[in-house]
Protein backbone atom coordinates (compact mmCIF):
# COMPACT_ATOMS: atom_id res chain seq x y z
CA UNK A 1 0.00 0.00 0.00
CA UNK A 2 1.13 3.69 -0.51
CA UNK A 3 3.46 5.10 -2.73
CA UNK A 4 3.37 5.03 -6.40
CA UNK A 5 2.04 2.56 -8.70
CA UNK A 6 3.24 1.69 -12.15
CA UNK A 7 0.15 2.70 -14.88
CA UNK A 8 -2.32 -0.02 -15.67
CA UNK A 9 -3.15 -1.32 -18.74
CA UNK A 10 -6.82 -1.78 -18.84
CA UNK A 11 -8.50 -4.68 -20.43
CA UNK A 12 -9.02 -3.51 -24.48
CA UNK A 13 -6.99 -0.10 -24.34
CA UNK A 14 -4.51 0.06 -27.13
CA UNK A 15 -0.70 1.04 -26.66
CA UNK A 16 -1.34 4.20 -29.37
CA UNK A 17 -4.26 5.11 -26.92
CA UNK A 18 -2.24 4.58 -23.38
CA UNK A 19 0.44 7.13 -25.61
CA UNK A 20 -2.47 9.65 -26.40
CA UNK A 21 -3.33 9.97 -22.76
CA UNK A 22 0.51 10.48 -22.17
CA UNK A 23 0.30 13.25 -24.60
CA UNK A 24 -2.77 14.74 -22.97
CA UNK A 25 -1.33 14.70 -19.54
CA UNK A 26 1.68 16.16 -20.38
CA UNK A 27 -0.59 19.08 -22.03
CA UNK A 28 -2.01 19.93 -18.72
CA UNK A 29 1.12 19.13 -17.03
CA UNK A 30 2.71 21.99 -18.67
CA UNK A 31 -0.10 24.57 -19.90
CA UNK A 32 -2.22 24.28 -16.97
CA UNK A 33 -0.69 23.56 -13.88
CA UNK A 34 3.16 25.22 -14.77
CA UNK A 35 1.00 27.55 -16.40
CA UNK A 36 3.70 27.96 -19.16
CA UNK A 37 1.40 28.59 -22.66
CA UNK A 38 4.74 28.42 -24.67
CA UNK A 39 5.85 25.30 -23.41
CA UNK A 40 3.53 22.85 -25.44
CA UNK A 41 4.06 24.06 -28.91
CA UNK A 42 5.93 20.38 -29.49
CA UNK A 43 2.56 18.74 -28.71
CA UNK A 44 0.60 20.66 -31.27
CA UNK A 45 0.09 18.99 -34.66
CA UNK A 46 1.09 21.71 -37.55
CA UNK A 47 -2.53 21.71 -38.55
CA UNK A 48 -4.28 21.98 -34.86
CA UNK A 49 -8.12 23.37 -35.01
CA UNK A 50 -9.30 24.61 -31.69
CA UNK A 51 -13.30 24.66 -31.60
CA UNK A 52 -13.89 27.34 -29.20
CA UNK A 53 -17.31 29.17 -29.61
CA UNK A 54 -15.71 32.73 -28.96
CA UNK A 55 -13.82 34.37 -31.57
CA UNK A 56 -10.43 33.52 -31.60
CA UNK A 57 -7.55 33.40 -34.34
CA UNK A 58 -7.56 29.95 -35.92
CA UNK A 59 -5.02 27.15 -34.84
CA UNK A 60 -2.27 27.22 -31.69
CA UNK A 61 -2.00 31.28 -31.46
CA UNK A 62 -5.92 31.34 -30.39
CA UNK A 63 -5.36 28.66 -28.35
CA UNK A 64 -2.99 30.16 -26.40
CA UNK A 65 -4.47 32.97 -26.18
CA UNK A 66 -7.47 31.61 -23.69
CA UNK A 67 -4.70 30.16 -21.76
CA UNK A 68 -2.94 33.87 -21.29
CA UNK A 69 -6.22 34.97 -20.28
CA UNK A 70 -7.37 31.90 -17.71
CA UNK A 71 -3.38 32.18 -16.57
CA UNK A 72 -3.63 36.19 -15.98
CA UNK A 73 -7.00 36.16 -13.98
CA UNK A 74 -6.34 32.80 -11.58
CA UNK A 75 -1.74 32.61 -11.66
CA UNK A 76 -2.51 29.87 -9.42
CA UNK A 77 -4.71 27.52 -11.06
CA UNK A 78 -4.52 24.10 -10.24
CA UNK A 79 -5.95 21.69 -12.13
CA UNK A 80 -7.23 17.99 -11.30
CA UNK A 81 -7.46 14.99 -13.78
CA UNK A 82 -10.86 13.67 -12.78
CA UNK A 83 -11.37 11.24 -16.10
CA UNK A 84 -9.02 10.57 -18.74
CA UNK A 85 -10.71 8.39 -21.54
CA UNK A 86 -9.25 7.18 -24.79
CA UNK A 87 -10.74 5.88 -27.77
CA UNK A 88 -8.91 5.76 -30.85
CA UNK A 89 -7.58 9.10 -31.72
CA UNK A 90 -9.53 10.70 -28.98
CA UNK A 91 -9.18 11.23 -25.26
CA UNK A 92 -11.50 12.83 -23.38
CA UNK A 93 -10.26 14.42 -19.72
CA UNK A 94 -12.76 15.53 -16.79
CA UNK A 95 -11.43 17.89 -14.66
CA UNK A 96 -11.41 20.30 -11.92
CA UNK A 97 -9.93 23.55 -11.44
CA UNK A 98 -9.41 25.77 -8.07
CA UNK A 99 -7.89 29.08 -7.94
CA UNK A 100 -7.54 32.52 -6.75
CA UNK A 101 -9.46 35.58 -8.68
CA UNK A 102 -6.21 37.40 -9.06
CA UNK A 103 -6.44 38.93 -12.49
CA UNK A 104 -8.73 40.72 -14.45
CA UNK A 105 -11.24 38.24 -16.37
CA UNK A 106 -13.15 39.53 -19.60
CA UNK A 107 -13.14 42.95 -17.80
CA UNK A 108 -13.72 42.01 -14.15
CA UNK A 109 -11.69 43.27 -11.44
CA UNK A 110 -10.10 40.45 -9.91
CA UNK A 111 -11.90 39.92 -6.15
CA UNK A 112 -9.37 37.75 -4.98
CA UNK A 113 -11.93 35.07 -4.36
CA UNK A 114 -10.85 31.26 -3.96
CA UNK A 115 -13.19 29.72 -6.96
CA UNK A 116 -13.26 26.37 -8.78
CA UNK A 117 -14.97 25.26 -11.73
CA UNK A 118 -15.04 21.90 -13.81
CA UNK A 119 -14.49 21.25 -17.48
CA UNK A 120 -14.65 18.76 -19.72
CA UNK A 121 -12.35 18.44 -22.61
CA UNK A 122 -12.10 16.24 -25.83
CA UNK A 123 -8.70 15.97 -27.86
CA UNK A 124 -8.24 14.40 -31.47
CA UNK A 125 -4.58 12.84 -31.06
CA UNK A 126 -2.85 12.35 -34.58
CA UNK A 127 0.53 11.21 -34.87
CA UNK A 128 1.33 11.95 -31.35
CA UNK A 129 0.50 15.23 -31.06
CA UNK A 130 -2.92 17.11 -30.48
CA UNK A 131 -4.60 17.83 -33.99
CA UNK A 132 -8.20 18.88 -32.66
CA UNK A 133 -9.65 20.27 -29.17
CA UNK A 134 -13.19 21.15 -27.81
CA UNK A 135 -13.56 21.91 -24.58
CA UNK A 136 -17.43 22.35 -22.07
CA UNK A 137 -16.23 24.86 -18.92
CA UNK A 138 -18.19 25.98 -16.28
CA UNK A 139 -18.12 28.89 -17.33
CA UNK A 140 -21.55 30.33 -16.20
CA UNK A 141 -20.42 28.77 -12.49
CA UNK A 142 -17.40 30.13 -12.57
CA UNK A 143 -18.43 34.12 -13.74
CA UNK A 144 -21.32 34.15 -10.36
CA UNK A 145 -18.60 32.48 -8.18
CA UNK A 146 -16.39 36.26 -8.92
CA UNK A 147 -19.53 38.35 -8.94
CA UNK A 148 -19.86 38.88 -12.65
CA UNK A 149 -23.57 37.01 -12.83
CA UNK A 150 -25.71 36.81 -10.27
CA UNK A 151 -25.81 33.70 -7.93
CA UNK A 152 -29.36 31.93 -9.01
CA UNK A 153 -31.04 32.99 -5.44
CA UNK A 154 -29.74 36.46 -6.21
CA UNK A 155 -31.56 36.04 -9.91
CA UNK A 156 -34.73 35.58 -8.86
Amino acid sequence: MGGSRAPQFKKGVTVQEEQNKNVVREFTRIFKNEHNVDGVTHLFHKHFTHHFRMSLPPGLDGFKQIGRMMNGAFPDVVVTEQDLIAGGDKVVERSSAVATHSGSLMGEKPTNKRVNWTEIHIYRVQDGKIREHWVEMAMMELLQQIGALPQPAQAA
